[in-house]
């Protein structure tokens, strides 16, 4: 395409009207156009695919900078082809998963339809691709199936390429798209060539075959498999990551029947068991095994049995598993590298499933291993944190052996990179514990006075340590705020706390809220009246600040809760962060008659009009915001508005929303009580999420967090089904 015929189809599309993600799209057709240039192709590349594809997402700018996009590749005028094509496939992959999903919004329901419907116009624009060679024939074969075009054209260059000898990468790519779309390739594949016959028997599993025949052939060809996998479909990064997303029921028998499973063939297993509830428990005794063998790995089979539903087969794996482990090692994500040890790991999954063994492997790795003070801990398939920060969201109790392990942590040297040493968490955690508990330790932590003066000072005045005022009174000196406010908790002087007030409190007022003693102090009081403002502040934690002023306001002067109503409500209207405090603010107020009728009147109002209508933020609508509404009206004795399927909807949104669960299963346990038809209606739509294979989304680990969720939904969905 020329650069004439390229200006004249960008200016069909009035750019200036539509919008990508960072807003109006009239950058697009500059970016398209320097797409020919290979000095500026790389970028310009990446600008759209950031802009009009962000993570995933369409806007209405989206479609026409594809189809333009696609009129460039197929008339060889793009100077990265590859690198194009496979934009495009990233294209109709995100069409395909909006298709998979509920789509609530008029305007996303639009531009989701028009995406489909220009993916055949793609496919067409792109199809004289595929008598060329390389990746971006291969990705306009793909495009082919992906448009789930059976126009005879697209048929007949597919099977023409699928027929061409010596068969390669494009061939397998062609058989791959006619086999999807259910064309008969016995006639091609009749050579017997193995590349081919592979690409067929790949392509049927993806689409869904369980097929003994299909199944065997995998396993026995799983070499041959692994470098023909990523021609026969977009985004193979390996094959037993992609198999088990594609097909978890094949995925389960075939790498359960690989001889020789390797690291990443165990990954796929896990995969099983993170995506199907039906395939998980063959993927987990197949782990069992594995990690059963004399030669098994055990730091590899403890991140892998960690991420498994804690059955006590799954812990007494793990439990053993660690007491294998005799030395830490070091992990890197980018050019980052940090410390860890499998015995922490193994310890982490160990308490959360509530075994008592967990302390054990927690403590030998802090007890043996040089880097003890700086590790970090997996908390979820691809997150780790601090171990002291880990074991405090965890709620861990404390233990002798424990005490003894971080002790001896903190009295080895600092790593040579301050940022990665992970004293000060250790030190959160001993103070989280009682100071009973912890007294051992006190001489370590006033050593660290110096070295983490925010966590040790913390600690100090949380176990009411008066010996330790000097030390940390020197240390104040600095004026940094949580060390000015731990040594007026150890004093009690009111010029102690008063000081505090003088110091930087940014990011810091949740503390002083938290732990100021005297709240009938004027100068306290009004640093609460500034925090809370005239509006709801922009960022959540901040609102979370302005609740807990305003409570404190209120407790102090009634009046001052109708005068914080403006605020609150805001804050409970926007339906996002800390909803629930605000609410239960709220109703406090409203118990204690704080609150004047016409006030009341407006609380009710709101609550009924989270219910009925959806607060959205980016993401779309907030699941949380009307389970929480709905609770609310329930717990000052109203009936909940709207239709049975409003109800249905606000619950099982909430449920299958990793934000919001537990307030869904706490709507959902109130409604035992509800109407008969609202009751069954609910019931229906638990018993199915309960039912479905797929796991619910989870912060953490899926598995995991998936069974404990469903352990709590099985006795509300059969009280409701039996009410």
């Amino acid at each position: 395409m020329n650069s004439a015929h390229l200006r004249t189809h960008l200016a069909e599309v009035d750019w200036s009207t539509l919008e990508h993600a960072y807003g109006d799209a009239g950058d697009v057709p500059g970016w398209i156009g320097r797409l020919t240039d290979t000095e500026t192709v790389e970028e310009s590349l990446h600008e759209l695919w950031a802009a009009v594809l962000h993570q995933g997402t369409l806007y209405d700018s989206t479609t026409p900078a594809m189809e333009s996009m696609a009129s460039l590749l197929g008339a060889r005028g793009s100077a990265d082809a590859e690198s194009t094509a496979w934009l495009l496939l990233m294209f109709a992959d995100a069409v395909h998963g909006y298709e998979q999903v509920e789509v609530d919004d008029a305007a996303t329901a639009t531009i989701v339809r028009s995406a489909r419907e220009s993916l055949p116009r793609i496919a067409s624009l792109v199809r004289p691709l595929i008598s060329d060679d390389g990746s971006e024939a291969a990705a306009a074969a793909l495009l082919q199936a992906a448009a789930r075009t059976s126009d005879s054209t697209a048929l007949d260059t597919l099977s023409t390429r699928a027929s061409a000898r010596p068969a390669g990468q494009v061939e397998q790519a062609c058989v791959a798209a006619l086999t999807t779309l259910g064309v008969d390739v016995s006639a091609v594949v009749a050579d017997a060539d193995p590349g081919l016959s592979m690409a067929v028997t790949l392509t049927r599993i993806a689409t869904g075959s369980t097929d003994t025949a299909d199944l065997d052939a995998l396993v026995a060809g799983w070499e041959l498999a692994v470098e023909v996998a990523p021609n026969i479909a977009f985004g193979v990064a390996n094959l037993p990551e992609w198999l088990s997303e594609a097909n978890p029921t094949a995925s389960a028998h075939v790498l359960a029947a690989l001889p020789t499973p390797d690291e990443t063939t165990i990954a796929g297993l896990v995969d099983v068991v993170i995506g199907s509830r039906g395939n998980a428990p063959a993927a987990i005794r197949r782990l069992l095994a594995l990690a059963a063998l004399p030669d098994a790995a055990p730091e590899t089979m403890i991140a892998a049995l960690r991420q498994c539903p804690a059955t006590p087969e799954v812990r007494d794996s793990l439990a053993a598993l660690a007491e294998n482990v005799t030395a830490g090692a070091t992990s890197a994500v980018g050019s980052s590298t940090f410390d860890t040890d499998a015995r922490a790991d193994a310890g982490v999954a160990l308490l959360r499933a509530g075994d008592s063994r967990w302390a054990r492997p927690m403590a030998q790795a802090l007890l043996t291993n040089p880097a003890g003070r700086s590790l970090m801990v997996s908390t979820s398939a691809s997150g780790r944190s601090a171990l002291g920060c880990a074991l405090v969201r965890e709620h861990a109790p404390s233990a002798t052996m424990l005490v003894a392990g971080i002790r001896q942590a903190l009295r080895r040297e600092p790593p040579a990179d301050p940022s990665r040493d992970g004293a000060g968490h250790l030190v959160e955690l001993l103070g989280s514990w009682p100071a009973e508990s912890a007294a051992a330790a006190l001489p370590e932590v006033r050593e660290l006075v110096t070295v983490a003066p925010t966590q040790v000072t913390a600690a100090l005045a949380a176990w009411d340590d008066t010996a330790g005022i000097d030390r940390v009174r020197e240390a104040s000196v600095a004026g940094d705020a949580s060390v000015l406010l731990a040594l007026a908790r150890l004093t009690k002087d009111p010029d102690d706390f008063r000081r505090v007030l003088d110091a930087d409190l940014r990011y810091r007022e949740s503390e002083v809220l938290a732990h100021w003693s005297d709240r009938t102090d004027p100068r306290f009081l009004a640093w609460c009246r500034s925090l809370v403002g005239a509006e709801p502040a922009t960022a959540d934690h901040q609102r979370r600040d302005q609740i807990t002023a305003l409570g404190i306001l209120g407790d102090a002067d009634p009046g001052e809760a109708e005068a914080g109503w403006v605020v609150l409500r805001g804050i409970i209207d926007a339906g996002r962060g800390p909803i629930e405090h605000a609410v239960e603010l709220v109703l406090r107020w409203r118990a204690e008659q704080l609150l004047p009728p016409e006030l009341c009147a407006d609380v009710e109002s709101l609550l009924t009009d989270l219910v009925v209508t959806d607060r959205k933020d980016y993401n779309g609508p907030i699941a949380k915001a009307g389970a929480v509404a709905a609770v609310a009206l329930l717990d000052i004795g109203l009936t909940l508005p709207g239709a049975p399927a409003r109800i249905v909807k606000v619950v099982a949104r909430a449920v299958t929303d990793r934000h919001a669960r537990n307030h869904g299963l706490r709507l959902a346990e109130r409604l035992t009580a509800a109407p008969e038809e609202v009751r069954v209606a609910v019931a229906k739509a638990l018993r199915a999420l309960l039912d479905r294979d797929e796991r619910f989304d989870c912060s953490g680990d899926i598995a995991v967090e998936d069974d404990r969720a469903r352990a709590r939904l099985r006795p509300i969905v059969v009280a409701l089904e039996t009410a």
